[in-house]
């Protein structure tokens, strides 16, 4: 049963469109707008009434898409802080924010020059104003405070970005905490009031400790704005760490907990006529968390110890560990089989077999047995080597053929029998000795290269990349909230630092344009440019695969013409795997039909085998192994196959019995390969590799022996000029077939022709 993305009615009618499309315009303004709210809160913040390092410190450490609306917050809480009175202090800091919000357009990414115009505006105006009046000592004492913070700030928010749990988000928390604590309404103090909710609610999520470091940051963030609050901040960490250690993860004990570590904690340093203001406050957080949704407050295991997460390497190890040990079976059980077979007693059954056959079968009874095989042994063998050549021949004697020798026999008749059956007996036995030897070689080659592949599959899963916790959480919730809660999500970094998500649903459908949005989604999410997922089903489960998008992309053409007829025996696979672009080309031996047969089947389960992960040597190999049992005719096929890694440009070239092939690098073209056998020809496969760089602009040709008719050499020239004259890949291709056809013609050497061209482009 397949779902799709959106709200379906019963009869399978969708009642509104997938909400991808409105969660990709919401989602930047929702966070352009919290920017805005948080920069207002660190412009209206001031610590122990002198020092204002909030407003430039979050327009520094903020990423790309929030700097400039925080910066336009923070200004307006720098204005309405002193009701619309512009100080010194708030002057130097708009301009601050200026030079900072200036430098980041400027050199987006760069967190020194950033830092440098800000905070250095910020000292150089104090400074200047310094010099011009009375009380300047103190406004440049303070200013230079702020810039020191403000740099220390950014800095943070630069290292932890406050999307992840940190010391980015307790940055944040910080701020709006330290502008809700200079506010007061009598009794009432809304920065006591969210410092309570937030801690309350994380010890219902069970984030033990989170919720003992947000108290203990949010707390030093209330004393700094207003002295006064101390005992406020004592009481609620003392009832976040009441709630955190008897009873997390439980709402209802969580805030019986809070609310005795509470009242404890604040009338332990405070009087109860005094504390009533605060525990008001405290109550008011508490209620805010009781009218929460419980799905809100869901126990949560920290992201350190999250079950989808957490397990993921471990499962890795252990698929890990079981592949090496089936790759290691089967290696075991091939060499098993070629030892015992090694160790067999050899069965030298030569003509000999057939002369011992027919005395045994005719002679042994007969009574002149003594004489032929005792008396006249030389004659008689003599006489019966000379029936081999006729037997090989024929595969029967007639009486009249009889040599010499046997003239004697007394009968002719049966002997020309006995000779026709021993012979067509030793040649089965023959056929049948030769076909098992080629089945066990083929069984034993099998077992080889799939262990082979399990063990290339098994080192790649024992490196499963270094996990994001905090990233596969974001993922997980954006699918939960689409409606398609995911079994599995994982984002990981390999060797390389490229990022990669796999992402396991229940069955569903995706549409082309979803999955693009998917990718831009997911993409913002892990702060990378992702590539259109990979779809992969099975067993009612589907598996997105997101991979960041490579630096490179291949543009393919190929052409091709038949030597007789319509029916070509090349064969052309172009295709790109989510990390390479793979380009095939198989020559059957011969032309028409058969040799379609053989190179069509080389070059699609090659195709196959190379997307299910397989190296080309091992692919070689299992199609080696095809082609021989393919049938009792001889069967064989070139296989020419360039791999290119679309991230760092290195090509890795396979070449069995293939022509040679061109590469264009830095506009200067070279032959590569050199002859070789075919597939299907010998037990094993006699292949070349070669590992060579490309970069964009380059080009990869791959000919069939066809093309060659004239030699390499205009075939180089042709392919010199057309990259230098940037011909597409498709245009290359045809002007290489066609010219080829012309050269044949006047050859009069007919032979299929094809060509296969890759390019690299930068990707866009």
């Amino acid at each position: 049963m397949t779902e799709r993305m959106g709200v379906l009615s019963s009869d399978g009618r969708c009642l509104q469109p997938s909400p991808l499309a409105a969660r990709a315009m919401l989602r930047p303004a929702a966070r352009r707008l919290a920017a805005v709210g948080v920069g207002f809160a660190g412009g209206w913040a001031v610590l122990y009434g002198a020092l204002m390092p909030f407003g430039l410190g979050l327009t520094l450490g903020l990423a790309e898409d929030c700097f400039a609306p925080c910066a336009a917050g923070a200004a307006l809480g720098l204005l309405l802080h002193g009701l619309g009175a512009l100080s010194l202090r708030s002057l130097c800091q708009l301009c601050a924010l200026g030079a900072a919000v200036a430098a980041r357009w400027l050199l987006p990414q760069r967190f020194v020059p950033a830092a440098l115009a800000g905070c250095g505006t910020l000292t150089g105006m104090a400074l200047c104003f310094a010099l011009g009046s009375s009380g300047g000592a103190d406004l440049l004492l303070y200013s230079a405070a702020d810039a020191l913070l403000a740099v220390s700030i950014g800095f943070g928010l630069r290292k932890f970005a406050p999307e992840r749990p940190g010391m980015g988000t307790l940055l944040v928390g910080a701020a709006v905490a330290a502008a809700l604590g200079s506010v007061r309404w009598g009794w009432f103090s809304p920065g006591v009031l969210a410092c309570a909710a937030a801690e309350l609610a994380l010890c219902c999520r069970a984030q033990r400790f989170a919720a003992l470091s947000g108290s203990a940051v949010l707390g030093a963030a209330l004393c700094a704005a207003d002295p006064a609050l101390a005992p406020a901040a004592a009481g609620l960490g003392c009832a976040t760490a009441a709630a955190a250690v008897l009873a997390p993860g439980r709402r209802v004990e969580t805030l019986a907990a809070y609310a005795g570590g509470c009242v404890s904690g604040v009338l332990c340093v405070q009087p109860p006529g005094n504390a009533f203001g605060m525990l008001f406050s405290a109550c008011g957080g508490m209620a805010v968390v009781c009218l929460l949704p419980g799905g809100w407050l869901a126990p949560a295991a920290d992201i350190s110890q999250s079950g989808e997460n957490a397990p993921a390497p471990a499962r890795s190890a252990a698929a890990s560990t079981r592949l090496e040990a089936v790759a290691q079976s089967l290696s075991s059980l091939a060499e098993t089989v070629n030892a015992v077979y090694e160790g067999l007693p050899r069965r030298r059954e030569g003509f000999r077999w057939v002369i011992d056959n027919v005395h045994d079968t005719l002679c042994f009874n007969c009574g002149r047995r003594e004489t032929c095989w005792k008396q006249e042994y030389t004659a008689t063998m003599a006489g019966m080597e000379a029936l081999r050549p006729l037997l090989e021949q024929n595969g029967s004697v007639e009486t009249a053929q009889l040599p010499g020798q046997l003239s004697r026999c007394i009968h002719p008749a049966a002997l020309c029998a006995a000779a026709g059956r021993s012979f067509a007996l030793y040649r089965s036995r023959k056929e049948a000795r030769i076909h098992s030897e080629a089945m066990r070689t083929a069984l034993t080659e099998q077992y080889s290269a799939v262990a082979e592949a399990l063990g290339v599959l098994s080192e790649q899963l024992g490196r499963p990349g270094d996990p994001e916790p905090y990233k596969s959480s974001r993922v997980a919730e954006f699918f939960t909230g689409l409606g398609a809660p995911p079994q599995e999500c994982a984002v990981t970094l390999d060797d390389l630092g490229r990022t990669h998500a796999a992402v396991t649903l229940p069955r569903t459908r995706f549409t082309p344009q979803e999955l693009a949005a998917l990718a831009g989604e997911v993409g913002h999410i892990c702060r990378r440019t992702l590539e259109v997922p990979q779809v992969l089903s099975c067993k009612g489960m589907t598996t997105l695969l997101f991979s960041e998008r490579p630096a490179l992309r291949a543009v393919f053409g190929a052409a091709s013409a038949a030597a007789r007829g319509e029916v070509s025996g090349d064969a052309v696979q172009q295709f790109c795997s989510p990390t390479a672009a793979q380009m095939i080309l198989c020559d059957g031996m011969g032309t028409g039909r058969p040799a379609a047969v053989d190179g069509n089947l080389a070059a699609e389960l090659t195709a196959r085998l190379l997307k299910a992960g397989f190296t080309a040597e091992l692919a070689a190999r299992l199609v080696n192994v095809a082609l021989a049992l393919k049938s009792e005719d001889e069967s064989g096929a070139t296989l020419d196959l360039i791999s290119v890694d679309l991230y760092t440009g290195t090509a890795r070239l396979f070449k069995a019995g293939a022509a040679p092939g061109f590469l264009v690098h830095g506009g200067r073209v070279r032959a590569v390969g050199e002859a070789t056998l075919p597939m299907g020809v010998l037990g094993g496969v006699n292949g070349q590799s070669r590992v060579v760089h490309l970069t964009a602009g380059d080009y990869a040709v791959l000919v069939s022996d066809g093309l060659l008719v004239d030699g390499a050499g205009w075939v180089a020239k042709q392919v010199e000029l057309s990259a230098a004259a940037g011909d597409a890949p498709e245009k290359l291709a045809e002007t290489l077939v066609e010219t080829a056809r012309i050269r044949a013609q006047k050859t009069g050497r007919p032979d299929d022709i094809t060509a296969a061209v890759l390019r690299l482009e930068k990707s866009g």
